[in-house]
């Protein structure tokens, strides 16, 4: 496929800064979200899976409102509530998949993905050293617990590189010209990486298809918002995901990796879709993950096989993101590394295995540390700690992975080309216009624009506080003209642009729109005391109220009239408003009987009507019909 370079992110710096507020602890006493579950009960140990920690599920019945709400709260076994606050949202309704994405209030670098496919709701959590999952469970309940760590498999992963024809170009010393303070790739290019992802049957019968498919929708939005963490300017594309015949080798899971690697059937499906890359899910459980990646050079031009195998109860703790991060020409933390593995000196994973330290995506596990979602970068920090080490100040123990990634992200986007069995789609989708607010209140804009491509497969919306530094908020799928942003705050301003992309890469921006939001509407005021009519026998009725509130902004006074052929009232109109403090109104009526009601306004909302009170009213003027002489 072919790449188009566009800004995504206007600058790592934004990045930086969003993460060392967070670390440190500036940020306001954040709110309480909405609870995750409706109700809450321990859950027995028979409606856990195997990887379960003891004692640790909770099981209840799913918010239906958690998919779209901007904070959630996930009250564990032990009591804690933890807050996670919506980052991004991935939703294409072609395919009904839609992902929630967020982090977690006292814990930088923590994750909560929450992901519906195919009617199934199932949640991935990293959460200091803990790993959560959420999955459906018996009688309309989920379950909520965390993993156990020592029931996946302790050999993290394997890889294995082979070339043929043209020598080991991923062990060429070169470095990018990334120099001090920028990358190769300009800031916020727009790659789009095609990913295939098939399942075994064991996996599929295991935790049922549905479920499976929302797990690893999951884990693909995970290593998606990875990358925007570090300042990766990659998406992975999900081209392709489905069950596939080829089965568990029964001699573990490399053996599995050689026969996917064979199976003629997968690779021409990779060929149809134009998949850069191919992960399958299986039970193999002797590794969390493998991978490969091989590559031959004849007569100057160079063909890419990337290949990698997940188990499925890894799948949580960012098993794909890892292996796929392999096939990007990633190594490991140098203390596990092979020193082959990589693209560049730098292209390794890191840790700071001390209490309140951290591993990044690529590295093995270490005690103290906490599991962050993010690639090696020295461009942040985490509790102190830079998250990297930048080549140029340290060549011998270099650790950037997210330099490598950008340097990386045109080659692994054209391992595999687009070719003449599918439809080619030869350019950029062109850039929707016409970006608006259909509607705004204090907590959520209602955008909306223009489509004007007819080949885009989906729109990324982003969002800035200032203007110029721009993150993503949101993915969505093909022909979808709206979105609605609920993690806003009051009285303040925002911008937003949106894009399309399709596997070519990314169109221009729309408009740039600014909107400033409402303030919080104040309370709704207190119904009045009381409500009383009189005759005033001039054809008129006066209407009396007690004012019980201290913020209301008029009173609006209703009347219905009484039908005494129907023996019934109705003609119900607004006989008046009156300004705040104002307790009567004089209503003209004329002669008849009439029942008044009453409630308090203001922008809030309404009070509830205080009446009925009755009246029939007299001396109004009487028409008299009059003969002809």
């Amino acid at each position: 496929m072919k790449i188009s370079l566009g800004n995504r992110f206007a600058s790592l710096a934004a990045v930086s800064a969003i993460a060392l507020l967070h670390a440190s602890g500036v940020m306001a006493a954040p709110k309480a979200g909405a609870p995750i579950f409706n109700d809450r009960a321990a859950a027995d140990a028979a409606s856990l899976p195997a990887v379960a920690k003891p004692s640790s599920g909770v099981k209840g019945t799913l918010n239906a409102k958690a998919l779209s709400a901007s904070a959630l709260d996930l009250t564990l076994a032990d009591g804690q509530t933890i807050t996670a606050r919506l980052q991004r949202v991935a939703r294409d309704d072609s395919k009904g998949v839609q992902s929630w994405i967020g982090t977690f209030d006292d814990a930088p670098g923590s994750s909560l993905i929450l992901t519906k496919a195919r009617g199934a709701v199932t949640g991935f959590a990293n959460y200091k050293d803990q790993t959560f999952e959420i999955l459906p469970s018996t009688a309309g309940k989920h379950v909520l617990f965390a993993v156990d760590s020592q029931r996946v498999p302790k050999g993290d992963d394997g890889m294995i590189k082979s070339s043929s024809g043209g020598g080991d170009v991923l062990t060429s010393s070169t470095t990018s010209t990334y120099g001090i303070g920028g990358t190769t790739l300009a800031v916020g290019s727009a790659v789009v990486q095609d990913l295939l992802v098939v399942y075994t049957a064991t996996s599929a019968t295991t935790w049922g298809q549905a479920t499976l498919e929302s797990m690893i929708n999951s884990a693909v939005q995970s290593a998606n918002q990875a990358y925007v963490n570090s300042g990766v300017n990659v998406t992975l594309n999900l081209v392709g995901l489905q069950q596939v015949a080829l089965k568990e080798s029964g001699s573990g899971m490399q053996a599995t990796l050689s026969a996917l690697k064979a199976d003629s059937t997968i690779k021409s499906l990779r060929d149809k879709l134009a998949a850069d890359m191919v992960v399958m899910v299986s039970q193999d459980s002797d590794w969390c993950g493998y991978a490969s990646l091989n590559w031959m050079t004849f007569n100057g031009v160079t063909t890419w096989d990337a290949y990698a195998v997940n188990y499925s109860s890894c799948l949580s703790n960012n098993t794909l993101a890892h292996e796929v991060g392999h096939l990007q020409q990633l190594d490991h933390n140098r203390e596990n590394g092979n020193g082959t593995s990589g693209k560049y000196p730098y292209s390794y994973g890191y840790r700071k295995c001390v209490t309140g330290g951290f591993m990044d995506i690529m590295s093995y596990s270490c005690s103290g540390a906490a599991r962050i979602l993010q690639f090696s970068t020295p461009n942040l920090t985490y509790n102190g700690y830079a998250t990297g080490i930048a080549y140029e100040t340290d060549p011998a123990n270099a650790a950037d992975a997210a330099r490598s990634l950008n340097d990386t992200a045109t080659l692994v986007a054209s391992y595999k080309a687009s070719n003449t069995t599918v439809a080619p789609s030869p350019t950029a989708p062109a850039a929707p216009s016409s970006l608006a607010a259909r509607s705004m209140t204090a907590s959520s804009v209602a955008l909306g624009w223009v489509d004007n491509s007819s080949n885009e497969s989906g729109f990324k919306v982003e969002r800035s506080g200032d203007g110029v530094n721009f993150t993503e908020i949101a993915s969505l799928g093909a022909a979808m003209v709206g979105y609605t942003d609920a993690a806003v705050t009051a009285k303040t301003t925002y911008y937003y642009r949106v894009r399309a992309f399709n596997s070519v890469g990314g169109s221009g921006y729309s408009n740039t729109l600014a909107v400033t939001t409402p303030a919080v509407p104040p309370p709704a005021p207190a119904a009045p005391a009381s409500v009383a009519a009189a005759n005033k026998a001039d054809g008129s009725a006066l209407v009396v109220w007690g004012d019980a509130s201290t913020n209301e902004t008029s009173f609006e006074v209703r009347r219905e009239t009484w039908n005494a052929k129907r023996s019934t009232w109705g003609s119900l109109t607004v006989a008046g408003t009156v300004s705040a403090n104002m307790t009567s109104l004089v209503d003209v009526t004329g002669n008849g009987t009439y029942r008044y009601t009453v409630r308090a306004v203001n922008a809030g909302g309404s009070s509830g009507l205080v009446g009925p009170a009755a009246v029939t009213v007299s001396g109004g003027i009487t028409s008299t019909a009059k003969g002809r002489r």
